[in-house]
C-alpha cells in the first residue's frame, strides 16, 4: 500500500488538478481523501480516468441518486472509494464552484496485489 499526495494545500478558489500514473500491470484498488480548509463555498471534485493523458472521462458519483459526474466537497473531509477504474491515468480535478477562499488537500491511497 502506498500514499500519494495529489494536491498539497493549494488555493481552493481556482481549478486544481492532481494526477497519478497507474502501473497497468497491477490490479489496483484506491481510496481518495479530500480535505478542505477555510472555504466559503462547496468546491466540486471530479475523479477522472484516461487511456492517453489527453482525453479524460469523469467517473460517476454513484452515492447520489442523480449519478452526478462530480463529488460535492460539502464536508471538511470527503472519502471517495474506487469504482471500476480502468484507465492508465487517474486524476482529481477540483473546481471552485463559486468558492473564493481556502485550500484543498487530496491524498490517494493505492493498494495493489504486489504491495
Amino acid at each position: 500500500m502506498r500514499t500519494e499526495v495529489l494536491i498539497n494545500n493549494l488555493d481552493a478558489s481556482v481549478q486544481q488538478i492532481g494526477t497519478y500514473q497507474v502501473d497497468c500491470g497491477q490490479d489496483m484498488r484506491w481510496l481518495l481523501m479530500v480535505k478542505k480548509s477555510g472555504t466559503d463555498g462547496t468546491p466540486r471534485a471530479y475523479i477522472e480516468e484516461s487511456s492517453n493523458n489527453v482525453d479524460w472521462v469523469a467517473l460517476e458519483n454513484n452515492s447520489i441518486n442523480d449519478k452526478l459526474q462530480y463529488f460535492p466537497l460539502d464536508d471538511v473531509i470527503t472519502h471517495i472509494r474506487d469504482s471500476y477504474f480502468m484507465g492508465k491515468s487517474f486524476r482529481i480535478r477540483v473546481e471552485p464552484n463559486n468558492n473564493t477562499t481556502g485550500t484543498i488537500y487530496a491524498e490517494l491511497i493505492v493498494k495493489t496485489k504486489s504491495n
